[in-house]
């Protein structure tokens, strides 16, 4: 039996691609690599099928990506307003956050994911954060976590960490059941979570230095060990 689990890796649909006449489903490599420095095998699962993939993964990572719609919490899209090529990319990754949380699958929200995971809860966007203070948009900066969180313990620390992050955009209004674990020094929202699902959601991409760093390693860590007690245990089941 393979020790690896599957994570499922949602991609996001891409209308140009080097090498390609037409369109095609992307996943930064970067993300795959630390999935399978972990011990994991990720799985792409593209946004223009419905497979049923997810509901045979072990663990999820949903990546970083393009702007998640504003109408999607109630606003028209502002002038800095970058969106996905793919109309149906929010539903999909939507559905990806929807059985995670049904199925209760370990899952590792990246960026936009934390966006979306926000707004799927009822939250609201700043749909551009103030470029003033910290840097936010490929700036290496701190954030403060939580004692006694899930991120906390898939860190293995609490306290300051410095994190890699690219975005512009960032939580307001707080989706129901979601607790901060994580704030940058200027106070933008840099984690979520709910304590009744398996789920860590960090506003920075970990992927970025996952190979030289063990604060953005550990994320990946964290994910792949929970997703091969979840193997483990449906193959105990099924015995």
């Amino acid at each position: 039996m393979s020790e690896r689990p599957l994570i499922g890796v949602p991609a996001m649909s891409s209308a140009k691609v080097n090498g390609l006449r037409y369109s095609g489903s992307v996943v930064a490599d970067a993300v795959l690599r630390a999935i399978a420095a972990a011990g994991g095998e990720p799985v792409v699962v593209p946004p223009v099928l419905d497979s049923g993939l997810l509901s045979r993964v072990d663990g999820i990572v949903l990546p970083g990506g393009s702007d998640i719609d504003p109408r999607r919490y109630g606003q028209e899209p502002d002038e800095t307003y970058a969106g996905t090529d793919f109309a149906d990319q929010d539903r999909a990754d939507a559905k990806a956050i929807a059985a995670a949380e049904e199925q209760g699958i370990p899952t590792l929200l990246i960026c936009r994911g934390l966006q979306l995971w926000n707004v799927e809860r009822g939250g609201s966007l700043f749909q551009h954060w103030p470029e003033a203070g910290v840097g936010h948009v490929g700036a290496v900066h701190a954030v403060e976590v939580t004692e006694g969180s899930r991120l906390a313990d898939a860190l293995g620390r609490a306290g300051a960490v410095d994190v890699s992050s690219y975005h512009h955009q960032a939580i307001d209004r707080l989706g129901e059941g979601l607790q901060v674990t994580a704030r940058a020094a200027d106070g933008c929202i840099e984690a979520v979570e709910d304590p009744n699902h398996a789920i860590v959601a960090v506003q920075w991409h970990p992927e970025d230095r996952a190979e030289t760093e063990p604060v953005d390693s550990a994320l990946f860590h964290w994910v792949v060990a929970q997703a091969r007690d979840r193997m483990h245990s449906r193959i105990g089941a099924a015995v």
